[in-house]
């Protein structure tokens, strides 16, 4: 409701900035307080954010009040308050309504969160919990709370029956218990634990029932942790499919938005990089017809978004006319060219991708493409390698930052090249494409592995 009060604020800020209309303001007010209603109902606004991110909070909130934007502006279009011929007049009030809008209700949240922080500091609106089950995923929940005092936290210790005397099964000091499960039940009766996290493995699946059921009769809130970090997950969310709960395993982290996201941020990159790289393309390309005979470009098949082959775009670097067999460069290699070896050190044969990038079958960040006989070869013996291949290849890559780039003539290197590229699908973010940017323009002098 909060919300709603801000942005009905904002819009009588701007009809007082000037904004004309042929019904008086209230018809308008009353009209976005229905649809922000309406729509935050189905949104899940209300539910308490104590335990998520401040970023998760806002990226929702934001694709809440874009659908509420739209929707109000059809319901005034529909009304006649947004005549097309005269959009040169309403269109710039109605932006920055949108924006002052979205600032406010961000600024609010924020200024919530860091007042509630405090006051949990002080040690005011905790939340009990306990664990069920002596397990890693316990473990981690455990560091969690104590890391992140602000969500206001309080464990009571871990209470399991069946916790081996001798320790084995997890990292847990005898201090982080508080008894056995009956124990935890007269404190759930007596109304001292708030919350009660069941960590239990899932083949445990009837000992988790009995729990449930036990502690239905008091006024605990019950959540059960499966232990699902054992499966490696890549891209995992939570979804419902007409009433099941389905987890997934591996999924690619630009599905839906996300995608529209990344090839915005592509675009955005294009469109500042490719003046500044126009003329060092023009004049690479005068050197290699200088230096030797053969076309300026060479294209290769490599394997892209979902595994579909596409032509790849790089400066020629060897000696045109040799062996068609692919072979990795190694250091020395008499196939590549005198200016071939500056360009290859220093990541410059990789500038011709930016094509790639504008026709969309690459990324500017991303995992590298390798040679298909590179992917046939380590796709059979690399656990989850063809798992690369959830996003478009890009130019440049948490990998490549890292210094895996260039030769992996051994499976350890390919290996720590394939994790590294996972681990980009698990991260992702605008931030973490900002930060591999920015590395990217320092690491290629370093010359780390590229021959």
């Amino acid at each position: 409701m909060t919300d709603t009060a801000l942005v009905v604020a904002m819009l009588f800020l701007v009809f007082a900035a000037g904004w004309e209309s042929p019904h008086p303001i209230a018809v308008e007010a009353l009209l976005c307080v229905a649809i922000l209603e309406l729509i935050a109902s189905f949104s899940n606004l209300s539910r308490s954010w104590r335990i998520n991110r401040l970023r998760h909070e806002l990226a929702k909130l934001t694709v809440y009040w874009t659908a509420c934007f739209v929707a109000i502006m059809a319901s005034f279009y529909l009304i006649g308050d947004l005549p097309l011929d005269q959009a040169g007049q309403w269109l710039p009030a109605a932006a920055g309504w949108y924006a002052s809008s979205l600032v406010a209700i961000m600024l609010f949240r924020i200024v919530l969160r860091m007042a509630l922080r405090y006051y949990r500091a002080f040690g005011h609106d905790q939340r009990n919990a306990a664990f069920i089950g002596a397990t890693d995923t316990t473990e981690r929940l455990l560091a969690v709370f104590d890391k992140h005092r602000w969500m206001g936290i309080r464990p009571l210790g871990v209470f399991d029956d069946r916790r081996p005397a001798d320790g084995r099964t997890v990292a847990l000091g005898e201090d982080a218990f508080g008894g056995n499960v009956d124990q935890l039940y007269q404190l759930a009766r007596q109304g001292r634990v708030s919350r009660i996290y069941v960590t239990l493995p899932m083949a445990a699946e009837q000992r988790i029932k009995a729990i449930i059921d036990r502690f239905g009769d008091t006024t605990a809130s019950i959540y059960y942790c499966p232990p699902l970090s054992r499966l490696d997950l890549v891209g995992a969310r939570w979804d419902d499919l007409y009433g099941q709960p389905v987890v997934s395993v591996v999924e690619s982290p630009f599905e839906g938005y996300s995608r529209v996201v990344k090839r915005i941020e592509d675009v955005a990159l294009l469109v500042l990089i490719l003046p500044i790289i126009l003329i060092p393309t023009i004049l690479i390309a005068l050197l290699i017809r200088l230096d030797s005979p053969g076309p300026v470009f060479y294209r290769q098949t490599r394997y892209g978004l979902d595994g579909k082959p596409f032509q790849i775009w790089k400066f020629r670097s060897m000696y045109a006319g040799g062996d068609d067999r692919f072979v990795q460069a190694r250091r020395g290699d008499t196939r590549v060219t005198r200016v071939g070896a500056i360009l290859r050190r220093t990541s410059l044969d990789e500038l011709p991708q930016f094509f790639n990038v504008l026709d969309g079958s690459m990324s500017v960040i991303g995992p590298r493409p390798h040679p298909v006989r590179l992917n046939e070869e380590f796709r059979t013996v690399i656990r989850r390698y063809m798992v690369r291949h959830k996003i478009k290849p890009g130019i440049t890559g948490l990998a490549q930052v890292n210094g895996w780039r260039g030769e992996t003539e051994t499976l350890d290197k390919m290996q720590q090249r394939v994790a590294h590229d996972i681990e980009y699908l698990r991260r992702w973010s605008l931030r973490l494409d900002l930060k591999i940017l920015l590395q990217t323009l320092i690491v290629p002098f370093h010359g780390r592995n590229a021959y």
